[in-house]
């Protein structure tokens, strides 16, 4: 009767480990899912992480951040503007040409105002018809934010509290893209705002 115990108390044991492992296995590919979303991916996983991230982009001059964080794939893997070949990379390092060397720090949001779906649906529209890409944006917000800024100026580091500055950010498929693409906001007058 004491053999029987034993070996009954050992299957439940085995049984209490194999349920044990396979929960762990879950737990580890589902933590490996979010990091790889959370930090990998493209896109962030905040607003205030999207702004950021195009200026961190923008300062280290590294067009791979830039685009990642500005275009989901389905719309850089497609980027014919008006059904001309371009190469968003070219542009991106056009875009760092134009920089006067100047850095930014201590970005912050003041205010997020979330813009009305027929807003959204007139950036789907827009990008769908200049490049022939459909993309399901959730959201549009406008961002208000103030940053500090520093150039070199004679040997002198000159640094100064910007103005609130008005930006766009979008979410596709549960990330959020800095809008910064420029041939969109000229034709929406959307870099006037």
């Amino acid at each position: 009767m004491a053999q029987k115990e034993k070996k009954g108390k050992k299957k439940i044991n085995k049984n209490k480990l194999i349920l044990l492992c396979t929960l762990a296995g879950i737990l580890l590919i589902i933590l490996l899912f979010a990091g790889w979303f959370f930090f990998l991916a493209r896109g962030s996983a905040t607003i205030s992480g999207a702004v950021k991230g195009y200026f961190k982009a923008i300062e280290k001059k590294d067009a791979d951040a830039y685009i990642r964080n500005c275009y989901p794939s389905a719309w850089s893997d497609n980027y014919h503007p008006q059904g001309n070949d371009v190469v968003l990379e070219g542009l991106v390092e056009d875009v760092f040409l134009r920089q006067s060397g100047t850095t930014v720090k201590d970005i912050e949001i003041t205010h997020e105002e979330e813009l009305e779906d027929v807003f959204v649906k007139r950036i789907q529209d827009k990008i769908k018809e200049l490049y022939d890409v459909d993309l399901s944006i959730s959201r549009v917000c406008r961002v208000y934010f103030k940053m500090k800024i520093s150039y070199m100026s004679k040997g002198e580091e000159v640094q100064y509290d910007s103005e609130v500055k008005t930006r766009y950010v979008y979410k596709y498929h549960g990330k959020w893209y800095y809008l910064a693409d420029t041939l969109l906001l000229v034709d929406m007058a959307l870099d006037d705002q």
